[in-house]
């Protein structure tokens, strides 16, 4: 594996610079995977660059000025950043040149998106990997409680979609019964997909959106595959959540518009106490 170092000032920089060379030189229409954290974007990128040369990025965010906060707060934790942002050239070529662009955005329930974005970002919440964690599951409670955006998957589509893209997808019906829908909005394509829709079928449907023959939806960067997935295990059969937590997390517009009132009762079920 490549030492943080060597990944973020080496290879992280050769991949943005042929990013903004294929931007600049090919004629499609990028495809901007500009989704939430940690609700498989990551699987969906990586399959798009092996199996096309379709000018393909990653994105959490499209504001500038947030990309570099977040690049600050890794630097005073002593952490490398995941990879170098694609926003700025994405605003210079895309955004500013007013050219048409793509984009698949999926999305999941708030409950496990935040436990498994807390054990992504571990070593910036606890000072350590999960690999390494010595302590209890009530200090891992305390910490994901107090350290943790709770609000930022129910709330992401207004803070950060419709900001990015000006698409308020509340405005689009969304059948939750089918878990994916597409819509067309300010000359901009946009693909919503529920992250836990079966890959088959996910393949079939980013392939025919972003025409791209027998597509194959090739899964990386999961939570349970990781350096210290035992906590991870762990730590979601322990923890459970209260009413009041569940509430707010399930009972928000987000939920209502993507999800169906039998997924909400699944939920509830499952993170209750007994």
């Amino acid at each position: 594996m490549i030492k943080p170092f060597l990944k973020y000032h080496i290879k992280d920089r050769w991949v943005l610079w042929q990013q903004t060379q294929q931007l600049r030189q090919s004629k499609e229409e990028p495809v901007l995977v500009f989704t939430m954290a940690k609700v498989g974007s990551s699987s969906v990128y990586n399959s798009l660059k092996k199996q096309s040369n379709i000018p393909s990025f990653h994105v959490h965010t499209l504001s500038v000025a947030e990309e570099m906060q977040a690049k600050a707060l890794c630097k005073e934790k002593g952490v490398y950043p995941n990879s170098r942002s694609p926003v700025p050239i994405l605003h210079t070529y895309v955004f500013e040149k007013q050219r048409k662009y793509k984009v698949i955005s999926l999305f999941r329930n708030p409950i496990e998106r935040n436990l498994s974005a807390f054990f992504d970002a571990f070593e910036l919440y606890m000072g350590m990997p999960p690999h390494r964690f010595k302590g209890s599951f009530q200090d891992l409670e305390r910490a994901f409680h107090k350290n943790l955006d709770h609000s930022y998957c129910k709330d992401w589509f207004d803070s950060q979609f419709k900001n990015g893209t000006g698409i308020d997808v509340y405005d689009f019906d969304f059948d939750s019964q089918k878990g994916y829908k597409t819509l067309s909005s300010n000359q901009t394509d946009v693909m919503l997909l529920k992250n836990d829709l079966d890959d088959t079928l996910k393949s079939k449907l980013i392939g025919n959106f972003c025409s791209i023959e027998n597509f194959k939806l090739n899964n990386v960067n999961i939570t349970s595959t990781k350096k210290g997935a035992k906590l991870y295990a762990d730590f979601k059969s322990h923890i459970r959540f209260s009413k009041a937590y569940l509430e707010e997390q399930l009972e928000s517009k987000y939920m209502n518009h993507f999800f169906t009132e039998e997924e909400k009762k699944v939920l509830y079920k499952k993170w209750l106490p007994a």
